[in-house]
This record gives C-alpha cells, structure tokens and sequence, in this order.
C-alpha cells in the first residue's frame, strides 16, 4: 500500500530526490532529531519532534496533528466549539479530527545553535489528499501563483525590528503556570536614544554576534544589523527576496534567533511596543517591487515621471483595500498603539515620496533598478504569510482594476482625504469579516476560522481587569 505523499503524488520526482538527499545528509551529520513544522494562524511554528530514524517514513506518510492547533489563539486556548458541531466545515476539524503535515523538501535546515538537531517545514493537509484552506503559507503561494499567472513576480525585502534584553530569572515558580505564562523578568542590554550612534553600539556585539552566526548558519540574507532609537531595540534588513521565499525566511528568522539567543541568556521580542519603561514601538517594513518575465522592475519610473504606471496601479490597490486588510499587517492589540500622528509611523492610508510618516512610502528614481514601495504598517510580530498575501491581493486588484491613484500627501499626517487605520483590533477584525474582497481572496472558511482565533483573544483581553482600571476606579468610587 503506498503511503499517503505517493497515493495523492504530493512530492515530483524532484522533490523525491530531495528527500533522498536529506535522509542521507541528515545519517552524516549525525543528527538525533528533526523538527517538523508549520506556521499557524499567528505564523508561531508548532508540530513534533521526530526521531531521525523514522525520517523515511516521514517522507511517505506524513505527520498527523490535532486540527485544534489551526483554531488557538495566542494563548494556546482552542476558540471554537469542536464538539457540538461549530467547526463543521472548517477543514474537516469538527470531532478534532487530525490534519497532516507534509514537509517541504526545500525547507530543511541543521541548526547550528542547536546541535543535533534539524528543522523542516510543512504543509497542512488532509486525510482525503486536499490542502487545508487555513494554511496561511498555502494562502500565500496561492496569491503569489495568481501574480505569476500575469506574468509577473513580487520581490520583498524584510526591515524588521526587535527588542533585546537579559533574561534576569531562569526559574520557573508555581505561580508561572498560567495561560500564557508569566514572562520572565528582564533587564536592558543597552539604555536606547543613540540613533544610528556608535557610542553604545558595542555593548549590543555579543547579541550581534549571535544573530550573525545564526542567519549566516541559516542562508538568511542579513544586510544591516543596527541599534534602534529605543532601549533594547534593534533593527535588522535582508536581502531582497521573491515573496514567498521572504515570508519563509521569516518565520524562521523569528523562531531561529528566539532559540538561539534564549541558549545563552537573552530574550528577542518582536512584540510592537512591550511594557516597559520608555520603550519604543517596534515596526515591520515590508520593501516591494513588482517585476515582469524578463526580470524588470516595474516600479521603476521612466524619464520625466514621479511614479511608473504600474507602480501607480499598485499603490492604489494596496490603498483602496489597506483598512480591510489591515489586520494582517497588524494582527495584536498592541499593534495598533503604534498608529500616532509624527510618530514615524502612519496613522492614515496615504503614499508620499520618501516619506516616513506616510503608510506607504515611494523610493522610486529613474533608471535605479531598486525602486520600490515601503509598507510602513506592519508590525514585527504579523503572520509573513498573510502579511505578504495582502500585499499580493490589494495590489494585483489595483492592477486588474486599473485603479487611479490618488495624488502624493505632502502631509501624511493631516492628509483629509486619506482614511485612518482601524483605531484598534476590534475595528480591524470587523473590517475584515465585512469585506467581501478579503472573503474572495482568502476564503470563507478562512475568515470564519481566524476571525475566530481574533475574537477569542479580544474576549479575553476584554474580560481582563487592566492595571489602568484598578488605578483609577478602585477607589474613586
């Protein structure tokens, strides 16, 4: 009886050869174990660690999991009913049947920073041979096979920032077992307010150091590493990549650098702004350019023009449809604190030219073959997958419907006929089940299942009594 892979011909004869390869790389390499993986809702890696013996059988049958893993927030709790039938269609999770994992030849990896060990990438599936529809990667492949399909390629480059500390308390107590747990107690690796100075800029080489080595171990294409303005805050750029292949490097990035730094004391969050004295929100830049078959950069403007044709359509598709889909470019409650008026991050829908207060900022000139448009909404801790699937949809809408743009803001923060972002999680969540543009480009069954995952988390932000609320009605009243 062949396995499930060969019965539903998931792996060609290419990709065949590549599991051959991995199975013999792995034998020399002494590992142990292998990491089988997938992104979920939140683009947090979960699955199973496998002996490296049973790799074969990997390859041929693939790896079941709990389907109750693609409905959790970011707490881990489950926020649909599976039992008296409110899953029911929802990728076959009514019952909490299993889904399966299907690695990805071309996504393994020996971790350097963990020795014996490898990392493999999958793809979520089902018993009758059909892809998942909440597979956020499969949402964004998908996207990215409709732009191919006009001949054309979205190239990304990664700008993403990142608070550092040193963890202060390795210990675990009793009262640690909550969901989520308590996050440890930290102290600053550097005391922040030296922009682009290298006054303190040494004391950040030990953790820079470790970053090096981990990208470098891992084929991420780092090309700047700095530190931010504020306290424990840094900021990393990557080479420029095909879409696709940017959101896997970074859903690695994230997972690889939190292991890699925990092992020798620090913690790396890409939370937007943590709780912290005088801490700085932390953004993600998303650099696109769009290119046709012979490879050239569309966005590219000609002699005499601000913005190409192309470029032009695009921006207005990513504008038209930014409120929308705004919540996968900011999917936390904190995300939304970052949204302030000159603050260098946008709180409107506008476009200007080289201008760090707009949404969406233009770096465009003739004849530079880098010209390109910056997403300046998205905040570190986004799914990739659906942050870069937004991208792909607002923006192929705008070509497909010759959308107009509307004219550059040279105030991007008094502009009155942009549109603000949603003011918070809520107004974006309900944008989002709104739209019958986000339900035709990623499903309904898609929508109904993370608008769930995003109410879950409201309702329990929502039932929390906050340290504000204690302070000032416990005993005004």
């Amino acid at each position: 009886m062949s396995g499930f892979i060969q019965k539903h011909q998931l792996y060609d004869k290419q990709a065949r050869e590549k599991t051959k390869q991995i199975i013999a790389r792995v034998k020399q390499a002494g590992l142990h174990s292998i990491r089988v993986l997938f992104a979920d809702q939140h683009g947090v890696m979960r699955g199973k660690t496998l002996m490296a013996e049973q790799l074969p059988g990997l390859f041929e049958q693939g790896m079941a999991l709990p389907s109750s893993l693609l409905i959790k927030d970011i707490a881990n709790r489950t926020v649909m009913d599976v039992w008296s039938g409110e899953a029911t269609g929802l990728a076959g999770m009514a019952g909490l049947g299993d889904i399966l994992l299907v690695p990805d030849p071309d996504r393994f990896f020996e971790l350097a920073h963990a020795p014996g060990i490898g990392w493999l990438q999958a793809d979520i599936w089902h018993n009758d041979g059909t892809p998942s529809p909440l597979d956020t990667r499969r949402l964004a492949r998908q996207q990215a096979e409709q732009l191919a399909a006009a001949g054309l390629t979205l190239s990304v480059g990664l700008e993403v920032e990142a608070h550092i500390f040193r963890i202060e308390s390795e210990h675990l107590a009793a009262a640690d077992a909550t969901q989520p747990g308590r996050p440890p107690e930290v102290s600053l690796v550097h005391q922040g307010w030296q922009l682009a100075s290298e006054q303190r800029l040494d004391s950040l080489e030990p953790v820079f150091e470790i970053i090096r080595q981990c990208c470098r171990s891992l084929g991420l294409p780092l090309r700047t590493l700095e530190a931010e303005f504020g306290p424990g805050q840094i900021e990393m750029t990557f080479g420029v990549r095909e879409a696709m292949q940017a959101g896997d490097d970074m859903v690695l990035l994230r997972a690889a650098l939190r292991q890699a730094l925990a092992r020798q004391g620090w913690l790396i969050s890409f939370m937007c702004r943590p709780a912290l004295p005088n801490c700085f929100s932390a953004g993600w830049h998303l650099h696109q350019s769009l290119s046709d078959k012979r490879g050239e950069n569309l966005f590219m403007p000609e002699a005499g023009q601000q913005l190409s044709q192309t470029a032009g359509h695009w921006l207005a598709g990513l504008l038209a449809h930014g409120r929308e889909m705004a919540i996968f470019a900011a999917p936390t409650l904190t995300g939304y604190k970052r949204y302030r008026p000159h603050s260098l991050a946008p709180d409107r829908l506008a476009w200007g030219v080289d201008n760090r207060g707009a949404a969406f900022r233009l770096i465009a000139v003739e004849g530079d073959k880098a010209s390109r448009i910056e997403n300046r909404t998205g905040e570190p801790a986004a799914n990739p997958y659906l942050y870069i699937a937004s991208q792909i949809a607002s923006g192929l809408d705008g070509l497909q419907q010759k959308r107009p743009c509307p004219p550059a803001a040279q105030n991007a923060y008094t502009e009155e006929t942009a549109e603000k972002l949603p003011a918070n999680l809520a107004e974006a969540l309900d944008l989002m089940q709104e739209s019958a543009f986000v339900r035709a480009a990623f499903g309904d069954l898609f929508v109904a299942a993370y608008g769930a995952v995003k109410a879950g988390e409201l309702a329990q932000f929502n039932s929390h009594v906050t340290d504000f609320e204690q302070q000032h009605y416990l005993t005004a009243f």
